[in-house]
């Protein structure tokens, strides 16, 4: 025991020593750096030699690139998606609810970075926003250009300026060239959508916001996995209950799409269909995202036809006419498999998955004919 004690110990020495030395690194802040006391990162530091994390002695050597002994180690630490550049000494983002910030509602990937908050000071005058280390808020997603827009303090509040991106600026789903952001706006740069917090009192709202993440997804405004599975404990919890339904469908070819046409045309793509599918559900059918172009449609009680008119209404209503995305229209079918759901029968998770899984079977046996 007292040899794993002070192994534990060790590593947690190793891992202060790592997370100061890196935090010398020049005008860097790091938002979601990967933990330190990951084993696996922490035995690659143990075989590190190179002091790669002590400040170099000139500017020049400070902005070159670690030793090649070190170079799979730095990219372990590095910063999956966003990276905020600013002097040390500062607080943490989560901290600095005293100011105005922007919050990361979604990222295509390092879904752990959703919730995080940017803080936003006026005092360093225009804040470039792009891929490149060169500004002073980094998105390192493809899908953001290299300089990809800004944000200046004025007299009337922040405004946002495209800087001629490559896939646009938009501001609560209108593409702009120049905005002046108000409180609450969801900004999205590339595939990022993050949302202004501009106004106090700004901690109990960014506690809010974060809450209700877990809930409705940002890019469709449907319900979440863990939204739906909520509304359908609540109907297992109610007395008198009728039978319910169930029905799980998926966007076909949705990888196809991505790459064919890029990822923003697919995540546009999703965004069409959840907006067909409130067009035409009838009432008291709810709609959640459970990921990708996978939806889950609840009803909590019966409907004429049962679970073969919902999927036929569903399959027929997308294929009847092409999705409008942003640029152009999109042909789009889904495949889509369904249950009735008896009361006391099965948790509601297990019966997610379980119709999860038929549905996932019906599409992999279509694309094997």
């Amino acid at each position: 025991m007292s040899d794993n004690h002070t192994n534990a110990a060790d590593d947690a020495a190793l891992a202060d020593d790592v997370f100061k030395r890196w935090a010398q690194r020049p005008v860097r802040f790091a938002v979601g750096l990967p933990s330190i006391d990951d084993p696996e990162v922490l035995r690659a530091l143990r075989a590190e030699t190179h002091p790669w994390g002590v400040p170099k002695s000139s500017p020049a050597e400070a902005d070159s690139d670690p030793p090649p002994q070190g170079e799979n180690l730095l990219a372990r630490l590095r910063p999956a998606v966003v990276i905020l550049h600013q002097p040390m000494g500062v607080a943490a983002p989560e901290d600095a609810n005293d100011q105005p910030l922007l919050m990361v509602l979604y990222v295509r990937e390092g879904r752990r970075l959703v919730g995080r908050v940017l803080p936003l000071d006026a005092s360093i005058g225009e804040i470039f926003i792009g891929r490149t280390p060169d500004n002073a808020l980094v998105l390192d997603d493809g899908s953001v250009s290299r300089r990809h827009a800004s944000l200046l303090h004025g007299p009337e509040g922040w405004t946002l300026k495209d800087l001629g991106s490559t896939n646009g600026t938009f501001v609560n789903g209108v593409r702009v060239r120049e905005a002046l952001l108000q409180d609450g706006d969801r900004v999205r740069v590339g595939g990022v959508i993050l949302q202004g917090v501009l106004d106090a009192p700004r901690a109990q709202r960014v506690d809010e916001i974060r809450a209700h993440l877990e809930t409705i997804d940002v890019l469709t405004d449907a319900a979440t996995a863990q939204g739906l599975v909520g509304r359908m404990e609540a109907w297992a919890q109610a007395a008198g209950r009728p039978e319910a339904l169930l029905v799980v469908l998926d966007l076909d070819g949705l990888g196809a799409i991505n790459q064919k046409y890029g990822e923003l045309v697919g995540d546009d793509a999703i965004v069409a269909l959840a907006e067909r599918l409130r067009r035409i559900l009838p009432g008291g059918v709810s709609c959640a995202r459970l990921g990708g172009g996978e939806f889950a449609l609840w009803r909590s009680e019966p409907l004429a036809g049962g679970v073969a008119a919902l999927t036929e209404l569903v399959t027929d209503g997308v294929a009847a006419e092409a999705l409008a995305l942003q640029e152009g229209r999109l042909r789009a079918s889904v495949t889509a498999a369904g249950t009735r759901v008896l009361p006391g029968a099965e948790t509601p998770d297990i019966v997610l998955a379980r119709v999860r899984e038929a549905m996932r079977l019906l599409k992999r046996g279509r694309s094997e004919r």
